[in-house]
């Protein structure tokens, strides 16, 4: 019987280096260090470092352990290697911020493009980060944004952005961030968390945005930038929230979570005007909407909207509580939406078999101009 041929091993170093990006570095060591000696200085040129200090809580010994991993991993680098993705997932009170900021001013001299932090909130953000002319895509999450750099926040390269439970001490910084993003297209903020909102900032327009998600955060942004997005989610506290003046034509799927009562029917029409191009509809009026009698009373608007006329092919509303209201802004859409192939209607109803069952009878009975338009109930 012939040998077996390690075929694996005569892969070029490239193709093996991008095969150990995959793993975690720790693990990435210990394979090249169990493998033959052709393996063995593989992991130095990785160009991915993944560190997660989960496995090592257990007490200050451990732990210490993976300060030493992250530590001799940045050392043992060659200058002139670049580093393009760096992850770091730290927990533990024992990491500070003077050990990120190392290891992550590092990664930016080594010219990263892709960062990743997920770091407690008693974790500053290095400044370093803020003005990194590689970086493409930056994620971070739970740390706090205490200050921003003494330069100029420039980020020319960057085109996403996710920020999930991040705290700024200062609203006009993350406008300045957002304002220093040119080719930005992914914009993404979760849970975000404001001490001090009073800005004069101005956000500038953002060109190449073509995704922007903001809920959950109970901020205000103004959308001045966001007006060439093509999806949309965010929630709406305010009546003027949007700009009369623009309109979002390359919106095709927009959601808006309604948090305060200021709002009616009529405002959300004027709006969808704005849309030309909507196809997908998603209302959540959790607690956004007035219970007036102008509510209960609404007259249809003399002209219908563009987009809702003709793209329109999708609209969901949630929290529907079967006010008179929301059945005339359903029997609306279902009336005038001439390619809609779906309305759906999730109810607060559930625990109220009649009032639902009352509340579909109602709404099944309306007329609708799409051949294709079916309706359910969730």
């Amino acid at each position: 019987m012939s040998p077996m041929v390690d075929r694996i091993s005569s892969l070029p170093d490239t193709l093996l280096c991008h095969i150990l990006s995959f793993l975690p570095t720790k693990e990435a060591i210990a394979t090249t260090s169990l493998l033959s000696k052709r393996w063995s200085p593989l992991w130095l040129s990785v160009s991915t470092l993944r560190f997660n200090d989960q496995c090592y809580l257990q007490n200050k010994d451990t732990y210490f352990r993976f300060l030493q991993l992250v530590y001799t991993v940045m050392l043992s680098r060659d200058v002139a290697q670049p580093i393009q993705r760096f992850y770091l997932a730290c927990m533990s009170s024992l990491c500070d911020t003077s050990m990120v900021n190392t290891w992550v001013t590092t990664v930016i001299q080594r010219k990263v493009q892709r960062l990743e932090l997920s770091l407690p909130s008693t974790i500053n953000l290095p400044c370093c980060i803020l003005t990194s002319t590689t970086l493409v895509v930056l994620k971070l999450s739970g740390l706090t944004v205490n200050r921003v750099s003494s330069s100029p926040v420039d980020l020319p390269s960057l085109k996403a952005l996710h920020l999930r439970r991040v705290h700024f001490l200062e609203l006009r910084w993350l406008l300045q961030i957002l304002s220093a993003c040119p080719l930005l297209e992914d914009l993404l903020i979760r849970s975000l968390h404001v001490t001090n909102f009073s800005s004069d900032e101005q956000l500038k327009r953002l060109p190449k945005l073509v995704r922007a998600d903001i809920s959950d955060s109970f901020i205000y942004i103004p959308l001045t930038g966001f007006y060439h997005v093509e999806f949309l989610r965010t929630e709406v506290a305010w009546n003027l929230f949007f700009d009369k003046n623009h309109t979002f034509f390359n919106l095709s799927y927009l959601e808006l979570k309604f948090i305060c009562q200021f709002h009616d029917w009529d405002w959300l029409i004027k709006l969808l005007h704005q849309c030309p191009n909507l196809q997908i509809l998603v209302i959540d009026k959790e607690n956004g909407f007035t219970k007036t009698s102008v509510d209960e009373n609404w007259v249809y608007p003399r002209f219908v909207p563009k987009g809702l006329s003709s793209k329109l092919k999708r609209c969901c509303v949630r929290n529907y509580e079967g006010q008179e209201g929301e059945l005339q802004f359903a029997r609306y859409i279902m009336q005038n939406a001439r390619v809609l192939g779906a309305l759906t209607i999730c109810s607060t109803t559930s625990s109220n078999p009649e009032a639902k069952l009352q509340m579909i009878k109602k709404l099944s009975t309306c007329p609708r101009i799409s051949v294709t338009c079916e309706l359910s109930f969730e």
